[in-house]
């Protein structure tokens, strides 16, 4: 074993010299920075932030509950606009949804002439419904009833209209009464000209409110 002049050994002179590569200091130095952004990326999620309702939390948290105070705030605005809305009046109303109610036909005379008979009678109605009306117009069918029976021959029908001032529409504080008259031929039927072999059925046509 020699030594040197400096008095070291001749087998460490020889040794090569071991240096650290600079693709392994690169690694390490990258691997270092990457665990730092983890570090940094962790600690700022955790950390709460201040909302504009005054609330701490998530972001996720605080999306979410906006959305919802959103859509709340939505319904109530729709429910209030429901609420205001008033019902307008029609022109006119189905005559099942009217209210007008024939509560009575009575036959008063029949009579004949000139190949025609005539059979009159009063109508009385009421007015149970929600409007007032100007126009009403009823349709009137009038039937003979021969002597010992009870079946029931139809002779003729009419249209009839009544018009209603606005200072005495009407409305459903009193019942009001119409004479309406039938016309057919006198051959149309062979009972004779008697109120009490006669009939008379009406209902409402059309309404029209005021």
């Amino acid at each position: 074993m020699t030594r040197s002049a400096d008095g070291a050994d001749s087998r460490d002179a020889d040794r090569p010299v071991r240096r650290a590569s600079r693709r392994g200091v690169v690694a390490v130095g990258v691997a270092g920075l990457l665990a730092g952004c983890l570090v940094t990326s962790e600690e700022g999620g955790s950390t709460p932030r201040q909302t504009e309702n005054g609330t701490t939390g998530g972001s996720d948290a605080n999306d979410g509950g906006g959305s919802d105070g959103d859509e709340t705030g939505s319904d109530g605005d729709g429910g209030g606009s429901d609420g205001g809305a008033e019902e307008a009046t029609p022109d006119e109303v189905n005559p099942d949804g009217s209210g007008l109610v024939v509560t009575d036909a009575t036959v008063r005379d029949v009579t004949q002439g000139g190949g025609w008979t005539r059979v009159r009678a009063r109508l009385t109605v009421e007015n149970a419904g929600r409007f007032e009306y100007g126009t009403i117009e009823f349709r009137a069918d009038a039937y003979a009833v021969p002597r010992g029976s009870d079946e029931r021959e139809a002779v003729g029908f009419a249209y009839v209209t009544r018009r209603f001032p606005r200072d005495d529409r009407f409305d459903g504080t009193r019942s009001r009464s119409f004479e309406v008259t039938i016309r057919f031929e006198t051959g149309g039927t062979p009972v004779r000209p008697d109120a009490e072999r006669y009939a008379v059925d009406a209902a409402v046509r059309r309404a029209e409110p005021l």
